[in-house]
């Protein structure tokens, strides 16, 4: 099955996001870091692998990144809730019903907040995790299930942060990916997945 390019309009914002669909299912929102877009994902074909597990799968080119236009409700930089209001708004317009979230590095608060606001949103799932600290307060609420993957050799965000974080979140996974740095999913596609597909097969 083919990769989707889709374009919407979102809170009046043209919107780029590529879908992998077969019908009803539980679906997929693959966020990304600062520094790249959804075509991040589909370096590594991430929305057909994780499709062909029996999921629908969305990779989203955030607003004011790739091909979506900046939109200042969703400037989730240091506000995860801005985040999390996008991950809402998305999912209600696509009549998404339960949904797994992925956010690496600056997305991974916004990827804990809708963990912890939105009702459908069933585990997270965070890599290098940036945007935390804003949330901190709130992290002890978390009861749904959470997969912290964290670069041995992460020079952006140093791996004792995950530590910290799973500490903080008892229903956390908490897995340390050696010779790794900030972008696990890129540097070890094939540990990543592995350590997913685990996570997914356990909750």
């Amino acid at each position: 099955m083919e990769i989707n390019q889709n374009e919407i309009e979102l809170s009046g914002k043209k919107l780029f996001y590529r879908s992998y669909e077969k019908g009803d299912r539980e679906n997929f929102i693959l966020l990304h870091d600062s520094k790249t877009d959804s075509s991040s994902w589909e370096s590594i074909d991430a929305l057909r692998k994780i499709g062909q597990w029996g999921y629908n799968v969305y990779a989203v080119d955030y607003p004011g990144f790739g091909k979506s236009e900046y939109n200042g409700k969703y400037n989730f930089g240091s506000n995860p809730s801005k985040g999390s209001l996008f991950i809402k708004d998305f999912s209600e317009l696509l009549r998404l019903d339960t949904l797994y979230i992925i956010g690496p590095s600056v997305s991974a608060g916004s990827a804990l907040k809708a963990l912890i606001d939105l009702k459908n949103v069933k585990a997270s799932i965070i890599i290098g995790g940036l945007g935390i600290d804003y949330i901190l307060g709130e992290l002890n609420k978390i009861e749904k299930p959470i997969l912290i993957l964290w670069g041995s050799g992460d020079n952006v965000v140093p791996i004792s942060h995950g530590m910290k974080y799973h500490d903080l979140i008892a229903s956390s996974k908490f897995i340390k990916i050696d010779k790794a740095g900030h972008c696990v999913q890129v540097e070890k596609p094939n540990m990543f997945f592995n350590s997913l597909k685990k996570f997914l097969d356990e909750i």
